[in-house]
């Protein structure tokens, strides 16, 4: 653009035309400059030009920088713009407009910026960044966007708007981030949209804030997304999303919450969901839900697992079709009160379902949960089958408390003895195979004594055998070739089978019972 009273623009006129051009600027000046190439130099000497008086902060009044071309490093920091224009304008270098202040409008529509460019602690009021593209390192880290701002154009570097304060509604949707991307602190008090946008790396929302709805719906975390400290006061609903690590620790959900995500790690720690939440996690997902708050009813679901509860009151706590196999929940509040739906399961040790706590101690015996608060695990989260009607299932968790308790050392000896004998002959009364096995071996060892000496005269085995089994169940023979007088061994062996038998048999309908009762 020709500059006013000159035949040339401003890059090409002489040094002294230059030189008089920028006497005739002050504060609060309008310059055209459009389609001009500036260098960082012309660019220095234009701010001092019009911030000269008294050592007042450089202000422009209307500002044309249309098509303008800048090369080399651009300054302008600490400056003030009432009306600013850089539409289609192209930044080769790197450019610094920190601490600078857009006023009534300024316009970034289609501009370039081919090197980094810093925005911090700048304020904007009505800006557009329509169709801008950023090609190097952007910083708007402590900006201020007084009103509606969005990108439609996606960031190839790192991008930082940590501590960015956005008073209206922050469009960053469909955007693809090559580089870094934080928002560390930043302050949404409009809508916050990133739907569908995809970050190629590490994504912070640390300390973040947003007042208003938060759209993350179709957004792709290909690496970490941390959100550890972030306060969502007005959203009910985060994702879909994937991330291979997504970070929630100490959030804050203020409203019920549907959470529908999945990543291979995501943390749950000290995340509070104040009015409950749904947890819809994909088959790759893996929670961990250590010391998490929720206040009201919650549901956890999906084909993925929960890693811990530890510190969690789990008493409004639902888990549907959940992976619980390597969940540790020593530590948990109300165990006895959470409810499992669906195709919720363990781990698994001779055919049993077993808590994570018991493998790692059946791996490692000095492991710092033993026997003694396993078993106490196992009761808590066998009332909570209970309850439900679930008994088949309460009695895998029976079972492993009677094995803990067994196993522990604070169980007296003459109480782990017996509970060896139940163990051995029964499996605590849940094991009928086990049962009937051992009334075979007790009805053919009593035989075989009956046979050798129980009667005063010797009958036939076969005879002998039906003789024990009718004991068995307290019946008297009818067969008339058996002996009728018993030898006072025979008569303890008689006692013993009248005894030991009914018991056998009421084990082995007892631990039919426990597996198929509804």
């Amino acid at each position: 653009m020709r500059i006013p009273d000159f035949a040339h623009c401003l890059e090409h006129l002489e040094p002294g035309q230059q030189d008089e051009y920028f006497r005739g600027l002050s504060l609060g000046a309008e310059v055209d400059l459009r389609g001009t190439g500036l260098s960082g130099e012309l660019v220095r000497r234009l701010v001092d030009a019009v911030g000269s008086i008294d050592g007042r902060r450089a202000e422009f009044g209307r500002a044309e920088f249309a098509e303008a071309r800048f090369h080399g490093l651009v300054v302008f920091e600490d400056v003030t713009f009432f009306d600013a224009d850089f539409t289609d304008a192209g930044f080769e270098g790197a450019v610094r407009f920190d601490k600078a202040g857009f006023r009534d409008s300024a316009s970034f529509l289609r501009s370039r910026f081919g090197g980094s460019v810093t925005f911090e602690d700048a304020s904007f009021e009505k800006t557009t960044f329509e169709g801008t593209r950023f090609d190097g390192r952007v910083s708007f880290e402590d900006a201020k966007f007084e009103t509606d701002v969005s990108f439609s154009h996606g960031f190839p570097g790192h991008v930082s708007f940590s501590r960015a304060e956005f008073a209206g509604e922050a469009g960053f949707g469909s955007l693809r981030f090559d580089g870094r991307a934080m928002f560390s602190g930043a302050n949404f008090h409009g809508a916050a949209t990133f739907a569908e946008a995809r970050f190629q790396d590490y994504a912070c929302f640390k300390d973040s804030r947003f007042d208003g709805d938060a759209k993350f719906e179709g957004v792709r975390f290909e690496t970490t997304a941390r959100f550890h400290g972030a306060d969502f006061a007005a959203a009910e609903r985060f994702g879909p999303v994937t991330a291979e690590q997504l970070i929630f620790g100490r959030a804050t959900f203020r409203r019920r919450m549907l959470v529908d995500a999945e990543a291979p790690v995501m943390d749950c720690a000290e995340t509070r969901f104040e009015e409950g939440a749904t947890l819809r996690l994909g088959a790759r997902s893996a929670v961990g839900l250590r010391r998490t708050f929720f206040g009201k009813a919650s549901t956890v679901m999906g084909t993925a697992s929960v890693t811990s509860v530890e510190g969690t009151d789990v008493a409004d706590v639902v888990f549907t079709d959940i992976d619980l196999a390597s969940c540790l929940f020593t530590g948990a509040h109300h165990l006895d009160k959470l409810r499992l739906e669906g195709d919720c399961t363990f781990g698994s040790y001779r055919n049993r379902q077993v808590l994570a706590e018991e493998r790692a101690w059946r791996a490692d015996r000095t492991a710092p949960v033993g026997p003694c608060r396993i078993a106490d695990l196992y009761r808590r989260l066998r009332k909570a089958q209970e309850d439900s009607k679930n008994e088949p299932g309460a009695a895998d968790f029976y079972y492993g408390e009677m094995e803990m308790r067994r196993h522990s050392p604070a169980t007296p000896w003459s109480e782990r003895f017996i509970l060896h004998l139940y163990w051995l002959i029964s499996g605590y009364g849940l094991r009928a195979l086990r049962a009937l096995a051992t009334l075979a071996v007790l009805i053919a060892v009593v035989s075989t004594s009956m046979w050798l000496g129980g009667f005063k005269t010797t009958p036939a085995l076969g005879d002998t055998l039906i003789h024990v089994a009718q004991s068995t169940v307290s019946l008297d023979t009818k067969l008339a070739s058996l002996p009728k007088e018993l030898t006072p061994f025979g008569e303890v062996l008689r006692l013993v089978m009248r005894v030991l038998g009914p018991l056998l048999l009421g084990l082995t309908l007892l631990a039919v019972r426990n597996r198929v009762k509804r």
